[in-house]
């Protein structure tokens, strides 16, 4: 898997006790969380020499989702739009969203725009911190 495509899935991660991080040196992405749910010791962010060439990863917020959901909703024929926007203002709206799409059999367009919305973020930020 290229990294852009490894960066994709990170960013989409939506367990926000885990982060990652990218050493810009090696070009691998790493794993930081606890130890007690990972086995495997975190970064010590304190040791300078160990973390120099590291950098955090942004994952996707959960309103950053929401909106995306909505910018979606609304490139849809006006039917689908209404639904779509009726499920996001319920109870559970990612859910909703979701079956919604299982629903109106588009949840591959979904997951290809989810997708390239999150590559193109993913490409941006590899600029900003200069990769």
């Amino acid at each position: 898997m290229e990294l852009i495509d490894e960066l994709v899935v990170v960013f989409l991660e939506s367990d926000y006790e885990l982060s990652y991080v990218l050493d810009t040196k090696t070009k691998e992405i790493r794993l930081d969380a606890p130890e007690s749910k990972t086995g495997m010791s975190e970064i010590d962010w304190d040791d300078d020499e160990a973390v120099q060439f590291l950098v955090r990863i942004p994952q996707i917020t959960t309103d950053e989702a929401y909106d995306l959901m909505v910018k979606f909703a609304e490139m849809q024929d006006s039917t689908v739009t209404v639904q779509l926007m009726d499920v996001l203002n319920r109870r559970k709206p990612f859910r909703s969203f979701k079956d919604k799409l299982g629903e109106q059999g588009i949840g591959d367009k979904w997951y290809e725009f989810e997708n390239d919305y999150a590559k193109n973020r993913m490409l941006e930020w590899l600029k900003e911190v200069q990769i």
